[in-house]
């Protein structure tokens, strides 16, 4: 048995043809029913009906689908860890940021020729636990929130991770996108009578407890219009739809007047920005260089 027998099966059918398969494979109709024919004279039993145009799986054949859909996922998965290998894979995990992508996309720039590929994951602070814990990633930098930080300690323990904390930040309410600034009227009215797109799973919105540097209470949680976790999405909404979004206040340095947004505080604390790592990976060289340019970046703000 091959994995293109597997493959052509688990293809014809989730498409429920095999001349639709044929087409989804880059091969022959003929090409497809001969590799399944073979696959079934193998097996010793029937996987599909021939039925007129169409193809339904039989009782064996569903499972079979089964457990056949899970080997061709597998293999795939398979060849992906085999090309990144060849590739010299880095891989990086971060909280959806602007900032961020700036200097990565930065980073990449002054380093874009040397033979190695990027993986870089965004996702929630939760996730990118899970990432480094299980050594999907070498590092992550993660935003730790003060209601969330024994919860998050607990998890360093278990898992043998250590964070080292870069900075302390406040939250901000953006009224446009953090590399799109202008002059706009940024009050708490203006917080009141807006709708937001807020991040999926984010600690932002889930914490009602915010308020200005002059001290007005300020919550969002009836107000939030759009959910996504796409940062194409959220920029295209802050910048077209006027929309806000709480999240955490930039790196980046303006004068008062072209601040993107309205800068908050937690009334449980400063949310902490650091790194995240996994005592049991041995961190690259290249990695190291891209933590140096962080915190130096940081430095200078």
């Amino acid at each position: 048995m091959e994995i293109k027998q597997l493959k052509y099966f688990v293809v014809a059918a989730d498409v429920g043809s095999f001349s639709e398969a044929a087409k989804v494979l880059y091969t022959t109709q003929s090409s497809v029913s001969k590799v399944i024919a073979s696959l079934e004279m193998e097996l010793g039993y029937q996987l599909f009906k021939r039925e007129g145009k169409g193809i339904n799986l039989t009782s064996e054949g569903k499972k079979f689908h089964n457990r056949a859909s899970k080997l061709v996922l597998d293999f795939a998965s398979l060849e992906t860890d085999s090309i990144k290998h060849q590739k010299n894979m880095v891989k990086i995990s971060a909280n959806h940021s602007s900032w961020l992508a700036n200097c990565f996309s930065q980073f990449y720039e002054l380093h874009k020729d040397e033979d190695v590929c990027y993986s870089f994951h965004a996702d929630t602070t939760s996730n990118i636990v899970n990432r480094i814990r299980l050594m999907e990633d070498e590092v992550g930098f993660v935003y730790v929130f003060p209601e969330t930080r024994l919860q998050f300690e607990y998890e360093l323990k278990k898992y043998q991770l250590t964070f080292e904390k870069l900075k302390s930040v406040d939250g901000m309410v953006y009224f446009q996108p953090d590399d799109t600034v202008g002059k706009l009227e940024k009050s708490v009215d203006n917080i009141h009578n807006m709708k937001f797109i807020q991040s999926e799973q984010d600690e932002y919105f889930r914490n009602g407890l915010w308020h200005t540097e002059d001290g007005e209470d300020v919550t969002i949680k009836d107000d939030i219009a759009v959910i996504t976790n796409s940062d194409y999405v959220m920029h295209a909404f802050l910048e077209k739809n006027s929309l806000a979004n709480l999240s955490a206040d930039s790196f980046n340095s303006y004068d008062t007047s072209v601040r993107p947004g309205l800068r908050l505080k937690s009334n449980e604390g400063e949310i902490q920005f650091g790194i995240l790592k996994n005592d049991s990976v041995k961190i690259s060289p290249i990695v190291n260089e891209f933590i140096d340019y962080i915190c130096d970046q940081l430095r200078r703000k």
